[in-house]
């Protein structure tokens, strides 16, 4: 009898008829019968309805998770999830039903990565016979099939690639029911594999449409006047068509699947969903080892060594495989990982580079998640893995692991997250503290401690950073990724500068004494008040005492220096401040690149030969966005310019350790021991002394 071989199911062994014999009191005859038939109908039954009864890899209820993606047709899945004890409460678990299991499946699964609420859009990242389109289009179908009226839009780079990719998917999933080719006054569903699907578009029996762009059409027009609960863009979608993507959902708080094979590289769309991303998940790349040895192609699979033997051996016999092609990555795994139960590693003595499986966007609507090969038995992985074998290690990286270089220079080449961030509490606690500001009229200043030790320096703090500002909430992003020119950008604004909190001075000075724990803000918070009044507000004074003692403060010296008349005298910002009790030095006015330079040379090293003398708090995200990002390609409009100006001052204002010569005044700034000790007057500060006295 010949046998049919499949990606997933292989054909019953010996030793399962033989156990299946003693378990059911039959005979092996019997058995094999009963095993065969049990494996038809499985077969028969994903053949006839590919929506409700086809596999799905794993890593696709990690992307309903981040989407929180409300149906679950993995019937399979909930089943492990509802059996494995190792990953939730046995006796919530039990009571829940396949809704209530879900949900906690995707919450569960959502903190784990780093979420506290569900993404807006989603970019899968992968390689070669990943099943991206897939995992996109049988989404698409699952809305249209659950939700009245839903809208959906399916996109791709011009319309025969449309018909050729994407479409033939589209009506794989589509429920069997559905498959009648209707025109009615409701419903309207014609389709040929040659033309794809009439007028690009189809409507379902309870009121669901979908339309299929690409984007060869006018933005404005094909995308005019959409409200969607799924968009579905299939590789190389223009970034500009993404953010105008994401308002077009928030009329139906709708949700977006992007995926892209990375064969074109690090394109502007990619750098708005990748640029600064955080790993959240990363796994070992088998085909990337680390220690001089083979690539470990069976575990890349994640088969035994015996497993992927028999895959060869059955495809030169000509005969089905006692094998699937691949064994996807137990994803239920991560969530008992973070209970305490260890999960499978790289195999002992073996090193292997890591590479991303989930990665944390700036913006907090976005979320990336890579696709392997591995993840899709019915891609026949192995194939891709043969194709691939003797390829450099880029090539590996983007065919299978989905990976994107970088290929944009930055202003900052130097600076690596891995060698310059470091955790809060690695930071010294000696030290001379400086403080710089850059103030601006039509967005938020941004202000920015550094500490002066010895021999580095630190950036221990930024505002606004990622932390509670009272009255205001915790801050979005100072700047987020921007497609625009190509990706030769410094980004776009982010909710952290725009709009304007609004604040006066006076409320910057609040600020300041909040976080650096002045006394008389100490005092005055003892009390419960909500906010002080002006002018107790204005007589607070560092110098009163301070938990965090700061030498000098500067200030933009182009903003701060800028006179106008107030009260028949020219007033420049510097003596507003002053009149608050709070002392600005104006910062130098020097060439941007000689401040490049400075912090290039302060993050240089070497391995093994020279240390970095600069380095930043992990809490400062804006600042590292900054430096991992800016080209200085938009001049003063950038919206990485205000951390990169303040790290520029600093570097060229020759801020010294005055700690480790001699002990500075308690209290605020340009009074300390680097002025002499003496407890400098308002309107004295050295930077612009002069100026007031003229």
């Amino acid at each position: 009898m010949k046998v049919a071989g499949h990606a997933r199911i292989p054909p019953p062994g010996w030793e399962m008829i033989q156990a299946e014999s003693m378990i059911s009191g039959i005979s092996v005859e019997q058995a094999a019968a009963k095993l065969f038939q049990m494996r038809n109908e499985a077969l028969a039954a994903e053949k006839a309805d590919m929506l409700r009864n086809g596999y799905e890899p794993p890593i696709w209820h990690v992307c309903d998770a981040l989407l929180g993606f409300p149906y679950c047709y993995d019937r399979t899945f909930l089943s492990a999830l509802r059996r494995r004890e190792d990953w939730t409460d046995k006796a919530a678990r039990e009571e829940w039903t396949d809704r209530l299991l879900w949900e906690e499946f995707c919450g569960q699964m959502r903190k784990l990565l780093g979420y506290e609420r569900p993404v807006k859009m989603l970019l899968i990242m992968g390689g070669n016979r990943a099943a991206k389109s897939e995992f996109a289009s049988k989404r698409c179908m699952m809305m249209l099939a659950e939700k009245e009226n839903a809208r959906v839009f399916a996109m791709h780079m011009s319309n025969p690639r449309s018909v050729r990719d994407q479409q033939p998917l589209f009506w794989k999933y589509m429920p069997p029911e559905w498959q009648m080719q209707t025109a009615s006054l409701t419903t309207y569903i014609k389709y040929k594999l040659k033309t794809g699907f009439s007028e690009s578009s189809f409507i379902t029996p309870i009121g669901g449409s979908c339309a299929f762009l690409n984007y060869m059409q006018d933005k404005d027009t094909a995308l005019q006047g959409i409200e969607a609960d799924l968009v579905a863009p299939d590789e190389l979608i223009p970034a500009d068509w993404v953010e105008d993507l994401m308002l077009r959902m928030a009329t139906r708080a709708g949700i977006g699947i992007t995926t892209f094979t990375p064969v074109n590289g690090y394109t502007p769309t990619v750098k708005l969903f990748i640029e600064s991303a955080r790993l959240a998940r990363t796994i070992p790349a088998y085909l990337c080892p680390e220690d001089g040895q083979a690539a470990d192609e069976a575990s890349a699979l994640g088969l035994s060594a015996t497993n992927y033997a028999e895959l060869w051996q059955a495809e030169d016999k000509r005969r089905a495989a006692m094998s699937p092609q691949s064994a996807p990555e137990d994803v239920i795994a991560w969530l008992a990982e973070a209970r305490g139960k260890p999960v499978k590693t790289a195999p002992a003595g073996r090193a292997f580079e890591l590479v991303p499986r989930v990665m944390r966007c700036v913006d907090p609507r976005k979320a990336v998640v890579f696709f392997n090969p591995s993840d899709n038995p019915y891609g026949n992985p192995k194939e891709v893995i043969a194709t691939i074998r003797n390829k450099a290690r880029g090539y590996i990286r983007e065919r299978f692991y989905g990976l994107a270089e970088r290929t944009i220079s930055v202003m900052i080449p130097k600076f690596s997250r891995k060698i310059h961030v470091v955790k809060a509490e690695k930071i010294p606690q000696t030290g001379t503290n400086y403080f710089f500001c850059d103030p601006a009229g039509n967005r938020n200043y941004f202000l920015s401690w550094f500490r002066k030790s010895k021999q580095n320096t630190y950036l221990y703090r930024e505002w606004p950073g990622n932390y509670q500002i009272p009255g205001i909430g915790v801050p979005g992003p100072w700047a987020i990724p921007s497609g625009r020119n190509d990706g030769r950008n410094d980004g776009a604004p982010g909710e952290g500068q725009k709009p304007s909190f609004g604040f006066g001075l006076a409320r910057y000075k609040f600020e300041i004494a909040r976080l650096e724990r002045w006394q008389d803000w100490k005092t005055w918070s003892a009390g419960g008040d909500e906010y002080p009044d002006e002018e107790e507000l204005a007589a607070w004074d560092a110098r009163g005492g301070a938990d965090e003692l700061i030498e000098e403060r500067f200030i933009d010296s182009r903003a701060a220096s800028a006179p106008r008349i107030e009260n028949d005298r020219p007033e420049t910002l510097v003596t507003f401040f002053d009149d608050l009790n709070l002392f600005f030095n104006l910062t130098p006015g020097a060439d941007v690149t000689d401040g490049v330079s400075k912090i290039n040379s302060a993050l240089d090293y070497e391995d093994g030969v020279s240390a970095p003398h600069f380095f930043i708090s992990e809490e400062c995200e804006n600042s590292i966005y900054a430096l991992e990002n800016w080209l200085n390609a938009d001049g003063d409009k950038g919206a990485c310019k205000d951390p990169m100006d303040l790290m520029r001052y600093y570097f060229m204002a020759g801020c010294e350790d005055i700690a480790k010569n001699s002990t500075p005044t308690r209290g605020g700034t340009s009074y300390g021991a680097r002025q002499g000790g003496q407890g400098w007057q308002k309107g004295q500060s050295r930077f612009h002394k002069e100026e007031r006295q003229g």
